[in-house]
């Protein structure tokens, strides 16, 4: 069984923490391909089902968002203090089954039953993951470690788009789900046969209150005071409001606008949400580590540097003709994939061990309520408001108003790290 008999020293990695750690990012990108699996057949499934922009964006945006958020926590709750892989796999098993049955829905309703199952069982991945991870990576090499992780997101995106597209083209949409869909619940039952329970707060060994279990309200307490935290969580939040209203809604502009097919925006789509993101995962986030040597707040510091590319590009995006767009696409992805890996190493350092799903999970909330979610939501809402003659209405429109969004996450970024040091001693 992976992981057992063998325990992390505080200055060291283990020999299993590798192999572990890759196992979750797997899992992790499970849950990202069938999140853009979803938005990449967005259009076959609008048309069979009669669904509209703002129904869409409730779906792949506030209502999925608003469910996953809210069970995170009493999710997180049982992983600060129970079998961290038995939850993640059990919740791996379920949302892989309830993709598959979106391939036999008949209408809105079912649709948006088999969506908001997923965003339910979803909640039992990060949180715990994180968890995981720090218990058996230490503080310097958690920045890696989680740009690790957060790869699932880039090869779980480009899987959902690239793989989503060709399978929608050759068997149909509905099939495209049954086909993504079901090797996930394999998965989870690996997953949980392979996998050992790491040992809690190895690096923390000797500290105070190292263990210590919390109250939900001594938790919510200590969460709620803390300016650093806090920070990171809402400009987090605002960065991805700004994130996800472009890149939950540019495959479909670009089918409606440009007339591609799904297979064709699922390819080019793929290769920047997917591939550059996890080689910007990775540089991102063994660069923060390098660099938080000399000071911890470059873990916030290199994410602002990120956004503050990212926003301009992307309004710059609308105004190019397609070479230059797609250039811009290219950088925009490349920049959005420097915020995850810092900021999440970054709130690791600030909570204690029994603490630290729940963080998460208080963390992830206001990432997909505030960002994946209204991010999503206002844009299919602002889009069908605005209207327009053209193809694409006014959905390019859309994308460019909410990006302000990202003027105040640089904001909140900036308060963060005026107490990040202090805070995190």
């Amino acid at each position: 069984m992976i992981g057992e008999g063998d325990t992390p020293s505080p200055a060291n990695v283990s020999r299993m923490a590798w192999p572990i750690l890759l196992l979750l990012m797997l899992v992790y990108s499970f849950s990202w391909m069938d999140r853009f699996l979803l938005i990449i057949l967005i259009d076959p499934i609008s048309r069979d089902l009669n669904v509209s922009n703002t129904e869409i964006g409730l779906l792949t945006g506030f209502g999925a968002s608003l469910l996953y958020a809210i069970s995170g926590f009493p999710i997180a709750r049982l992983a600060d203090r129970g079998s961290r892989i038995s939850i993640i796999s059990t919740a791996l098993g379920i949302w892989s089954l309830l993709t598959a049955t979106i391939g036999m829905v008949g209408s809105f309703t079912g649709l948006a039953l088999a969506r908001f199952g997923i965003a339910i069982s979803s909640a039992g991945c990060s949180p715990a993951a994180y968890s995981v991870i720090a218990d058996i990576f230490p503080a310097r090499r958690r920045g890696t470690a989680i740009a690790v992780y957060s790869l699932g997101i880039s090869i779980g995106t480009w899987a959902g788009l690239t793989l989503g597209g060709l399978a929608a083209d050759s068997f149909g949409w509905r099939n495209a789900f049954l086909v993504l869909g079901l090797p996930g619940a394999l998965f989870a039952f690996l997953l949980f046969a392979l996998v050992r329970e790491p040992a809690r707060g190895c690096f923390e060994a000797g500290q105070a209150d190292a263990l210590r279990n919390y109250s939900p309200r001594e938790a919510l307490a200590f969460l709620l005071s803390h300016r650093a935290f806090l920070g990171i969580a809402l400009g987090f939040g605002f960065l991805s409001f700004a994130a996800s209203a472009f890149e939950n809604w540019i495959p479909t502009y670009l089918i409606r606008a440009h007339g591609l097919s799904a297979t064709e925006v699922g390819s080019v789509s793929g290769l920047f949400q997917g591939l550059t993101g996890i080689f910007g995962a990775l540089v991102f986030g063994i660069l923060s580590d390098r660099l938080a040597r000399w000071d911890l707040r470059w873990y916030l510091w290199l994410p602002m540097i990120c956004a503050a590319c990212a926003g301009p590009t992307i309004l710059l995006f609308f105004l190019m003709p397609k070479t230059g767009a797609y250039a811009c696409y290219f950088l925009i992805e490349l920049c959005v994939s420097g915020y995850s890996a810092p900021l999440f190493a970054a709130s690791q350092t600030l909570l204690p061990p029994r603490l630290r799903a729940f963080g998460m999970a208080m963390m992830l909330f206001v990432l997909n309520v505030l960002g994946t979610g209204l991010g999503t939501f206002i844009t299919g809402w602002l889009s069908d408001l605005i209207g327009g003659t053209g193809p694409a209405g006014g959905l390019g429109a859309a994308i460019m108003t909410t990006q302000v969004a990202g003027l105040a996450g640089l904001m909140a970024l900036l308060v963060a790290a005026s107490s990040f040091r202090q805070q995190q001693a």
